[in-house]
């Protein structure tokens, strides 16, 4: 779809969802892996008025607002699909973290490993999603939105 006939307004509340949904993710598998889940410098969100994103850096604000945003890069498209794929993967990766109680240790290790590999399509959907948010934000977001504590290269 073509970026200039979607909402702007849609855009940015699809982009507000996705950094909440990383930021999810991050504590949930930081919990799965037994690390603390301390907090980030940084968070990016959906401004109070829908008009804007504001990536906060330990108090200081900036606001990104759609008129500087790079529309033209939003591939509706692909977000789309990458968006598809994150729907079926992360109940399910919530899913197998519940189910990771009080298991046997051969059953706790068989629940690792699809853990680990919805963990890795989770990583590799959720690093471009991030991407296309800074493609049209035209900005780095903070640090853990690159997911470098939990999809390690």
């Amino acid at each position: 779809m073509d970026p200039a006939t979607i909402d702007p307004a849609t855009i940015i509340t699809t982009m507000g969802a996705g950094l909440a949904l990383v930021d999810q993710f991050r504590d949930l598998v930081l919990r799965w892996k037994k690390k603390p889940v301390t907090p980030v410098t940084g968070i990016a969100r959906e401004s109070a008025g829908g008009d804007a994103i504001e990536i906060d850096h330990a108090g200081v604000v900036e606001s990104i607002p759609i008129e500087k945003m790079r529309l033209d890069e939003w591939d509706d498209v692909r977000y789309q699909a990458l968006y598809s794929r994150v729907k079926v993967n992360w109940p399910l990766y919530n899913e197998l973290f519940a189910q990771n109680v009080a298991l046997s240790a051969d059953e706790t290790a068989r629940m690792n490993v699809r853990m680990e590999l919805v963990r890795k399509d989770l990583c590799k959907d959720f690093r471009e999603m991030v991407d296309i948010y800074q493609r049209v934000l035209q900005t780095h977001l903070p640090d853990h939105y690159e997911l470098y504590e939990t999809c390690p290269t």
